[in-house]
C-alpha cells in the first residue's frame, strides 16, 4: 500500500474510528484460508460455545498461527500491518488471531470496544487495532460487524442498556475492516436462513500490553524458529524498546534463533531520542 493511500485511510480512522479497505485480499489467499477453516472446523469438531459474547450460532477458533501456517501470512500482510504500525507503534504486538463463522439465527453481540479493559480515561490513544478479514460478503442480514462511527472519541465505554445508533460495516469478500480499539462495535445478527458469514480477526496491541491470546504457550518452539523474524517479533519473541520482555538480560527469541543475537536488554534500550547509553 502506497503512502498516499494509507494516509487517506488513516484520516478516515481518525475521524470515524474505522475504515474499509476493498480488494485487499488476493482471491487465491481467500481460497487458501477458506479451505483451511473448513478443514480445521471438521478436524476439531468446532461448535458454537453458547454464550452472549462468543455467540450461540457462531463457530470460533483462536490462536490460528498454531493451527495452520497459511495464517502466518496475515499479521505481516502489506495491506494491514502498516495500520497497526502507524496507529500503535512499530514495536506493537500481535494480540490475537480468531476465526468467526457466524451462522443463521445468531443474535447480535453487545456493544463493546476492544481495548475497554485498559483503565485510562477516554478519549485516548488507541491501545489496540482490530482488523477483520472478510472471506465472504459481509451484509446487514448475515451478521456484518456493526460500528458506532466516531465512538472512539466518546468519554466512556458502552453502558448496559445504553441506546446508540450503529451501522453495518457491509463489505465484499476480499475486503478488510480496520478498527481503532476504542471504537464501539459488535458482531451483527444473522437473520438469513442459510448464509454463513466467515471472517478472521487479526488484532494488534501496544507492545507494553498483555496480549489477548497467549502466543508463547500456543506456539511450538519449532514454529517460532521457522517463522519470519518480523512475525516472531509481533508474537513477542523480541524485546520491546530494547528492555521489556527479556530473559536473563537477553531477547527471548535469541534462544530460538528468532531474533538478532546481539540484542541484549538495557544495552539496546530504545527511547524517543534513540538508543539509551548503558
Amino acid at each position: 500500500m502506497d503512502t498516499a493511500t494509507l494516509s487517506g485511510y488513516l484520516d478516515c480512522i481518525e475521524e470515524q474510528g474505522y475504515c474499509i479497505v476493498e480488494n485487499a485480499i488476493d482471491p487465491d489467499l481467500i481460497k487458501e484460508l477458506t479451505n483451511s477453516v473448513a478443514h480445521l472446523e471438521e478436524e476439531f469438531d468446532v461448535q458454537p460455545r453458547g454464550n452472549r459474547a462468543e455467540g450461540f450460532a457462531t463457530k470460533r477458533m483462536y490462536n490460528l498461527l498454531a493451527k495452520d501456517r497459511v495464517f502466518w501470512k496475515l499479521p505481516t500482510h502489506s495491506n494491514v500491518l502498516p495500520f497497526a504500525e502507524h496507529l500503535l507503534d512499530e514495536e506493537c504486538l500481535l494480540s490475537g488471531t480468531t476465526c468467526m463463522h457466524i451462522g443463521p439465527g445468531e443474535v447480535h453481540q453487545g456493544l463493546h470496544s476492544d481495548d475497554g479493559l485498559v483503565s485510562v480515561s477516554r478519549p485516548r490513544i488507541p491501545f489496540m487495532v482490530t482488523t477483520i478479514w472478510a472471506l465472504t460478503d459481509f451484509t446487514a442480514e448475515n451478521g456484518a460487524t456493526r460500528i458506532v462511527p466516531g465512538s472512539h472519541k466518546f468519554d466512556h465505554e458502552p453502558r448496559k442498556g445504553e441506546e446508540v445508533e450503529h451501522i453495518p460495516a457491509e463489505m465484499e469478500a476480499g475486503s478488510i475492516l480496520i478498527v481503532n480499539g476504542g471504537t464501539w462495535h459488535c458482531g451483527g445478527a444473522n437473520t438469513t436462513q442459510d448464509d454463513w458469514r466467515l471472517g478472521i480477526s487479526v488484532q494488534y496491541c501496544q507492545g507494553y500490553l498483555r496480549q489477548q491470546q497467549n502466543q508463547y504457550y500456543s506456539l511450538s518452539p519449532e514454529d517460532v524458529i521457522e517463522m519470519p523474524e518480523r512475525l516472531a517479533s509481533l508474537c513477542g519473541f523480541t524485546l520491546y524498546k530494547g528492555i521489556m520482555g527479556h530473559v536473563d538480560g537477553a531477547s527471548p527469541g535469541r534462544f530460538l534463533g528468532a531474533a538478532k543475537a546481539d540484542e541484549v536488554a538495557y544495552a539496546a534500550m530504545r527511547t524517543e531520542n534513540g538508543v539509551a547509553e548503558s
